[in-house]
């Protein structure tokens, strides 16, 4: 298990856990989603909020957006 903490999220990786490849992401004690690394794209209904957003694409999960980059 892997876990990265930042800006309020927690990130949290299993080893062996099934595809697509993905993140676990708790805000305090609660699961509030999971983000898809492959596709690049939410999972669970998880609402990407500009700051989630932000922490995804610093910690390296996501990818900037070619727009976002300006």
């Amino acid at each position: 298990m892997g876990k990265r903490k930042l800006a309020g999220f927690i990130f949290v990786t299993y080893k062996g856990d099934h595809r697509p490849y993905h993140i676990h992401i708790r805000k305090g004690r609660k699961e509030i989603g999971r983000w898809d690394i492959e596709n690049q794209a939410p999972l669970d209904g998880l609402e990407v909020t500009e700051k989630l957003r932000k922490a995804l694409v610093k910690l390296g999960y996501a990818f900037e957006a070619e727009n976002d980059a300006n």
